[in-house]
């Protein structure tokens, strides 16, 4: 069954490719405050202050992607944030101020859906469950490539929300591999607790009940990411071994262990082969940056997994800039509006004495072919 053309939201949303990365500090500053936190209106109160009026923008602005991305990444941390800024008692200023920045239009635009068509908590989280449950069924018989994130599963309900349901368009091909799926489901990912209860299919729209059932969602999102196993229903300290604050020291601590060992190609080869360390946003396009080995790279351009997705948006970048040796022939795929944006390549083409004069060259060549 050939369904790579279909055109539906489930196969083809993805809010993190223009994502904006904030600084480890604030990573770390915002996972605190519902780190050993069991009351969801502290963690409501903790954000509401952390993004209160009376703080600048630009740190604002910060502490806002760093929500966005602990909810891209998902884990209990992102599922208690995401809740508490769903819960904020005012979201309208916070909604002008990610318009204005187009690194946050992921959480830009789920605050723009809460305004315009609130939902409680409970019923957006059940909905959210039963949508990434559906999208993951459907990466296991190869129709996604990843897993959907928390923000693009959220932001689907809250689009497609219509008489108490969420009712997403599909084509007869599509409904008749639902249909397969939801009577012989698939495993669902490690770690993940889904569920398809409440999902039916008709001829051309999925549905997707949105009710809870009367059950508690302790974290805020019944949301969970490989490696941590956050089963539905338990208690809101358990994050896998431990809570959000060790789930950011561990990942910390495995940044620097990663870059420490720079100057070994065995041991670096070896972290990289392994997906917890590519799923840390930024890691890998400072090893890029880092190394000064042909044969680090080459494993990075060859490996889809280690240049793409949200973690490694500015990996393609990076392998462009980095002053080693690799093959043209290898880069050139990266000379590419897929990989790296048009502004980027004008840049590296006015500017080119930060990067090798062969690689400056294609890029030159690469832009006449798009006028």
């Amino acid at each position: 069954m050939d369904l790579q053309d279909v055109s539906c939201v489930l196969l083809n949303a993805h809010t993190g490719a223009d994502a904006l990365l904030p600084a480890d500090g604030t990573l770390a500053e915002v996972a605190a405050l519902v780190a050993g936190c069991d009351e969801p209106l502290d963690w409501t109160d903790a954000l509401a202050a952390a993004l209160g009026p009376g703080v600048d923008d630009a740190c604002r602005r910060e502490r806002l992607a760093a929500v966005q991305m602990y909810a891209m990444i998902g884990g209990a941390t992102g599922a208690r944030l995401l809740a508490a800024l769903w819960t904020l008692p005012d979201p309208g200023a916070l909604s002008s101020l990610a318009d204005g920045e187009p690194g946050l239009e992921a959480i830009g635009s789920l605050l723009a859906a809460r305004g315009a068509r609130a939902l409680a908590l409970p019923p957006l989280a059940a909905g959210t469950r039963r949508v990434l449950s559906v999208a993951d069924q459907l990466r296991t018989v190869g129709l996604r490539d990843d897993s959907l994130d928390l923000l693009a599963a959220a932001d689907i309900v809250l689009r497609h929300f219509e008489d108490g349901r969420v009712l997403v368009a599909i084509n007869p091909s599509l409904a008749a591999l639902l249909r397969h799926l939801l009577a012989a489901p698939r495993p669902f990912s490690a770690g993940f607790d889904g569920s398809l209860e409440g999902v039916t299919v008709l001829p051309d729209v999925l549905v997707i009940d949105i009710d809870d059932g009367g059950r508690v969602f302790p974290n805020g999102f019944p949301v969970l990411v490989e490696g941590e196993p956050v089963a539905f229903g338990t208690a809101p300290g358990v994050v896998g071994d431990g809570d959000g604050r060790a789930n950011n020291q561990d990942r910390m601590a495995m940044r620097k262990l990663v870059l420490d060992s720079i100057m070994s190609t065995s041991v670096l080869l070896e972290f990289l082969r392994d997906p917890k360390i590519s799923s840390i946003p930024g890691l890998v396009a400072e090893v890029v940056n880092r190394t000064r080995n042909p044969q680090v790279i080459e494993v990075v351009i060859s490996n889809r997994a280690l240049h793409t997705g949200f973690a490694n948006k500015a990996v393609p970048l990076a392998c462009l800039r980095s002053p080693v040796n690799v093959p043209l022939k290898s880069l050139r795929k990266f000379v590419h509006v897929k990989y790296v944006s048009r502004v980027d390549l004008k840049r590296l083409a006015n500017d080119r004495t930060g990067i090798r004069r062969e690689v400056g060259q294609e890029i030159i060549r690469y832009l006449e072919s798009l006028t």
